[in-house]
């Protein structure tokens, strides 16, 4: 797998949603090239919403793991969420 057919893939995921295009970066995350590993997680972050689906069911498969999903930003966001809800239902209980 070499950079250029990576990128193809991205603009492919990006642009048109080809699932077939998505599973490639999925699978260009297990890549020994580190270059390349790279490109595929930015290739995912760039297609935002649509990624999050794919790398939920990829790693519902086993097909990477949550540590791959998490460098994917996949669950940093979800992450992110929890504290805001905390803050408002802890609020809410404080003004209650």
């Amino acid at each position: 797998m070499n950079s250029t057919y990576v990128f193809l893939c991205g603009v492919a995921w990006c642009q048109f949603g080809e699932e077939a295009a998505g599973s490639e970066l999925i699978r260009a995350l297990g890549s020994e090239d580190g270059k390349i590993r790279v490109l595929a997680r930015a290739m995912l972050g760039k297609a935002g919403l649509r990624s999050k689906a794919l790398i939920g069911e990829a790693v519902a498969r086993q097909e990477m793991s949550e540590i791959q999903a998490s460098l994917c930003m996949y669950e940093q966001e979800q992450v992110a969420n929890l504290p805001m809800l905390g803050r408002t239902a802890w609020g809410m209980t404080a003004s209650a």
